[in-house]
């Protein structure tokens, strides 16, 4: 048998948090800010982008 070492899939210089899909979207804090784009309703956060959500 031959065994290959696994590649690492900790490659934390490229993270990325996942947006939330919601039905309705709120600002969570006042740094939160609603924009239209696409016809879709996102919440973006550049100080905290675990904010992020999209409606829809």
């Amino acid at each position: 048998m031959i065994y290959q070492k696994e590649e690492s899939r900790s490659d934390t210089s490229n993270k990325s948090i996942d947006m939330k899909v919601r039905a309705s979207v709120k600002k969570r804090t006042p740094e939160c800010k609603i924009v239209r784009r696409k016809g879709r309703l996102y919440v973006i956060n550049k100080k905290n982008p675990k904010y992020k959500q999209r409606q829809g």
